[in-house]
């Protein structure tokens, strides 16, 4: 083994959780509960007993209602929840951090704790996160009365819940779910493409059909499912309803999970003294993240720049090329999220390595801001049995708002701390595109979405549109119950079609001028 400091720092316990209702051992664990099952677990897999008496940071991701209350269970919650997965575990470490909300939170976790680990701050650091959503949703459902309140007066660095990505208008304007916002930047990236709807169905359907062959045989998917193929994933009818133009509800992130999962990190010198064998540690060879402004500020909507970026520099970093990594996990909440990430690598979408290693949040599952904790707990698990020497492992966050990308390898090396900053700079460099908040007059459309009722309805058209009087990028929206522009939306491709747009009460609204 090659000789390396001996502050380098080593995953070395990986583990994953799933709680499906169907399963005869479903245990009905609340969100605190089911994250200190992983984390429990990510203990045992190291292999050392006690190791939990030494642990000196905790670090969780933030549930979905501790990110956003409005999505709260009536079942109470935590006050502190990594406090409350210390206590399931006995355990009392002088460090303590709740992360803030957003999908890349796994991934800048895992760098932060090598960082401090590597600055010689701590030495054994436990990662964790988890979702019970399907079980909120099933207590709700069933009328059972559970209380999953726990107030615990313990120091914690609570970093807060961050929705800094979105603006008045956007929210104003119907933008007001992840799906409507991924459907805006998708449709803008279908019209860059020159393609037509049809054309582009098929090829996000394309991208996701592997996607959903890997989690049919993943053991920790939400549920066990067949594989779909291109057609299946298309084809509106019984459990593919259209959501949003362009996504029928196979193609959307699936957040009804109970799933955990979590990561034990140590020093090269504890995994020594611990006598943890050689095999069954594997390094963070380089990491990277960049970020972008609010969806409709940026000069393209269809394109976020941070993600080639990010995984560009972190390769760059690392001294390899794409073609050098075995293993990939692209963060897949919507088919845009992918593409955006391979075009900025180069990557073919049928590469034969495969873009994921759980199946993809719409197949395996999306539980929250801990999604890509699973994908970096199975690259663990996959390069210590020696099922590849590296692995690839991005995880965004926001509206591809947070790009945070890992390298990990088993072979050993040094630990190199890096700074982002050089990385926004580059970002903040690439300006913004001007914005009419209160606009009027004729525009073109630059890119749409439409959400849907259960039944198939439309319900409201959100339009991107160009001011032709002064090339300022608008949003507007229909108004309720208009339903002849709903139905010129669903009937024709509405982009680069003209407008009139208007300033309403609260939103603008806008009417097709031919």
């Amino acid at each position: 083994m090659q000789e390396i400091p001996s502050n380098t720092p080593v995953l070395v316990g990986a583990a994953q959780f799933t709680d499906r209702i169907a399963d005869a051992h479903y245990e009905q664990l609340s969100p605190v509960a089911i994250t200190a099952r992983a984390a429990s677990l990510a203990l045992a897999d190291v292999g050392v007993a006690n190791l939990e008496y030494r642990i000196d940071l905790l670090m969780t991701t933030r549930t979905f209602e501790d990110s956003a209350p409005v999505l709260a269970f009536p079942f109470g919650r935590s006050n502190n929840f990594p406090r409350s997965v210390c206590q399931r575990l006995n355990i009392d470490p002088p460090h303590a951090v709740w992360a803030t909300s957003g999908g890349d939170t796994p991934q800048t976790m895992v760098t932060e704790a090598c960082d401090r680990i590597a600055a010689g701050e701590v030495s054994v650091a436990l990662l964790c996160g988890g979702e019970a959503l399907s079980t909120g949703r099933h207590l709700v459902k069933t009328e059972q009365g559970v209380d999953w309140s726990e107030e615990i007066d313990a120091p914690v660095d609570d970093r807060g819940a961050t929705i800094d990505f979105l603006t008045h208008d956007e929210l104003a304007n119907g933008l007001i779910t992840p799906p409507l916002f991924h459907g805006v930047m998708e449709n803008a990236r279908r019209k860059a493409a020159g393609a037509s709807i049809e054309q582009w169905q098929r090829e996000m359907a394309a991208l996701f059909a592997p996607l959903s062959q890997v989690a049919a045989g993943n053991p920790y998917a939400a549920q066990h499912e067949r594989g779909f193929s291109v057609d299946d994933l298309i084809t509106l009818g019984e459990g593919n309803r259209l959501v949003v133009d362009p996504y029928p509800q196979r193609l959307i992130a699936r957040d009804q999970v109970n799933q955990s999962a979590a990561l034990v990190i140590v020093a090269s010198s504890v995994a020594d003294d611990l006598g943890i064998p050689a095999e069954q540690r594997v390094y963070l060879y380089a990491q990277a993240a960049a970020g972008e402004q609010p969806v409709t500020l940026r000069p393209d909507m269809g394109e976020a720049p941070s993600a080639g970026l990010a995984l560009r520099t972190a390769l760059e970093r690392a001294e390899m090329s794409a073609a050098d990594i075995d293993l990939f996990d692209f963060y897949s909440c919507f088919p845009i999220a992918v593409s955006n990430a391979i075009a900025g690598l180069g990557i073919d979408p049928a590469d034969p390595r495969g873009l994921t290693l759980t199946g993809g949040l719409p197949y395996f599952g999306g539980p929250g801001n801990s999604y890509s904790m699973h994908a970096i707990a199975e690259a663990v698990v996959r390069l210590r049995s020696a099922h590849g020497d590296s692995a690839l492992i991005a995880a965004n966050g926001g509206f591809l708002t947070k790009y945070a990308v890992g390298i990990y390898g088993r072979t050993p090396r040094p630990y190199l701390a890096f700074s982002n900053e050089a990385l926004d700079q580059q970002m903040r460099a690439l300006g913004s595109r001007v914005f009419e908040s209160k606009p009027a007059g004729e525009a073109a459309i630059e890119s749409y979405t439409l959400s849907f009722d259960r039944g198939g309805a439309p319900k409201i058209a959100t339009v991107a549109a160009t001011l032709m009087h002064s090339g300022a990028r608008c949003l507007a929206r229909s108004v309720d119950g208009d339903q002849k522009t709903l139905r010129q939306v669903v009937a024709s491709d509405p982009l680069d079609r003209h407008i009139s747009i208007e300033t309403g009460e609260g939103f603008n609204t806008f009417a097709f001028r031919d």
